[in-house]
């Protein structure tokens, strides 16, 4: 008997995950749909039906056409806007890769592809269904505009990152117990290693120290729960081991220069 394995695609596969937040189909005109310098956590896929629109990034602007799938990557700033109406589907996409980080996130330019003629009215038929086949065909179509998307990047074309055990184990576990007052010492324990072999290792491999890759995963779990959810900054902010949410409010501004509430009402409704 003869057989080959890939653990490490295996691996990715079984570590990736797509996380839909918000989402409708929706029927716009020019005062409900318009909005200057938005920058959010998460990707936008933009599936319109009928009408037109625009995005505007970098001085290039983008017109949003029927029958046209178009992906806003996270961190991308740019303004939007409706003519006279549009009609779209429209879901915001966490790509998340096994270590934790959008795999979108930083990409320069908003990306178009056509749609067969069928694909919407398929889409929106399934969005609007009850049964798990609606569900696996959905979400098998939003997979494939996404990757058919994704691949006018360079991303795409990257070799995978893959980690020793020993750091493999260490992000595994911040993301499973994540706290804002997690420490090296609290993860070096859990793992059986000291101190000093767990901060060299994982700095090596992956340019971060513990602290700074504690902190990217609580506050990118933060925006999440300010726009994909309805929880009030106090939960968040015990979900999230901060002491209060006074001092999470403080902190959070301090990174992204406005505090938690004004973000969420940013984003919260932003389609």
């Amino acid at each position: 008997m003869k057989y080959e394995q890939n653990q490490d695609i295996i691996g990715n596969i079984n570590k990736w995950n797509m996380e839909i937040g918000e989402n409708a189909y929706v029927y716009l005109d020019r005062e409900s749909w318009s909005g200057k310098n938005i920058c959010s956590q998460f990707s936008r896929l933009y599936l319109i039906s009928s009408g037109q629109g625009y995005l505007d990034t970098g001085g290039c602007r983008v017109t949003l056409n029927p029958g046209y799938a178009y992906f806003v990557p996270a961190g991308l700033t740019f303004d939007y806007g409706c003519r006279r109406r549009m009609e779209k589907l429209y879901f915001h996409l966490h790509l998340i890769k096994p270590n934790g980080y959008d795999l979108a996130d930083g990409l320069p330019f908003i990306s178009k592809c056509s749609l067969e003629r069928d694909v919407l009215p398929k889409m929106r038929q399934h969005y609007n269904g009850n049964r798990w086949e609606d569900v696996l065909l959905l979400e098998q179509e939003i997979r494939i505009i996404t990757l058919k998307l994704l691949q006018q990047y360079n991303i795409m074309e990257e070799t995978l990152i893959t980690y020793s055990s020993l750091t493999e184990e260490a992000m595994r576990y911040i993301q499973s117990n994540l706290s804002a007052g997690m420490s090296t010492k609290q993860v070096a324990d859990a793992l059986f290693v000291s101190d000093n072999t767990l901060t060299r290792r994982f700095r090596q491999e992956t340019g971060k120290t513990i602290h700074q890759y504690i902190e990217d995963m609580v506050f990118q779990t933060a925006c999440k729960h300010l726009t994909d959810s309805e929880q009030s900054l106090r939960e968040i902010s015990d979900a999230l081991g901060f002491c209060d949410s006074f001092y999470f409010s403080r902190r959070f501004r301090e990174r992204y220069g406005e505090p938690p509430s004004h973000y969420r009402k940013r984003f919260k409704f932003k389609l």
